[in-house]
């Protein structure tokens, strides 16, 4: 279970208020533990929330029904992210995740974090758990299609910003969501969304993980560009992970072969795309 960074204080408060009670801190990274009934909550800095002591299933079903009045009042609500940005091998991959009451509720009992910080079978184990309890859609952009669109833009985040808006456009036909929570990577996205979309509150903020839907995002789009790495691997003969170390022996790999499959043609060997 995860709450934002911001909600630790209040999380602490609202469980005290339902009896429990802090004791001595066993950790420098747990904000507040606090003893309820014969278990222990530990709440963290992060937001994240584990249990010790006896009878843990019925103390996670108490903070799970506290966690309720975390979950926002304006629902739907759209979280967007990408991954593959900044990689110079594999796909660019949008996600939005739209989340109900249902949908929210187990995304912070699911306790969905930067997956920046987590592993490859955590990231695809949840990015499933979220499919199944969350509506959305997912815009994979392979490296041959990705070059096509990159020769019409000329910039990335130009790039980026066209798909975007369609995609959220999309989802507003058919779910008309009131919130859109996007993770920012350029100065544009926000305006251009406001004026196609003016009945929406358009958030585009840095570190956008911070929001449990944003989050999601981020991992279902992560899971997805796992998957589509795979494939590429297994075509290119050679295993390719995330990341740019290894940026040299994949260009040694791709001699003889349409580099436009599997690559972002305008990044430096080095891994770094443009500024912009």
């Amino acid at each position: 279970m995860k709450v934002r960074k911001s909600e630790v204080e209040s999380l602490k408060e609202r469980l005290k208020e339902i009896g429990a009670k802090e004791v001595e801190l066993l950790d420098r990274n747990v904000f507040s533990r606090l003893k309820l009934g014969e278990g222990v909550i530990n709440i963290y800095k992060s937001g994240s929330i584990t249990f010790g002591g006896k009878g843990k299933e019925e103390l996670e079903r108490k903070v799970e029904k506290v966690l309720e009045g975390f979950i926002p009042k304006e629902l739907p609500i759209v979280g967007c992210d990408e991954a593959g940005k900044g990689e110079l091998f594999g796909p660019l991959v949008i996600a939005c995740v739209v989340a109900d009451r249902r949908c929210y509720k187990e995304l912070l009992k699911l306790g969905v974090k930067d997956s920046k910080r987590m592993k490859r079978e955590e990231i695809l184990k949840k990015a499933e758990k979220i499919k199944e309890a969350c509506r959305g859609k997912v815009k994979v952009i392979m490296p041959k299609e990705y070059n096509r669109l990159y020769g019409k833009f000329k910039n990335q985040n130009r790039l980026m910003e066209e798909v975007y808006l369609k995609l959220i456009k999309e989802i507003y036909g058919k779910f008309k969501f009131k919130r859109a929570v996007i993770d920012k990577f350029s100065r544009e996205l926000e305006g251009k969304l406001k004026g196609e979309l003016p009945k929406v509150e358009v958030v585009v903020v840095e570190k956008g993980e911070e929001e449990p839907v944003v989050a999601a995002a981020a991992i279902v789009a992560k899971a997805e560009r796992l998957k589509r790495l795979k494939e590429l691997s297994k075509k290119l003969g050679v295993e390719v992970k995330e990341g740019n170390a290894s940026n040299s022996q994949l260009i040694e790999a791709l001699k003889g072969k349409d580099k436009r499959e599997f690559i972002k043609m305008h990044f430096k060997v080095g891994g770094k795309g443009e500024e912009s």
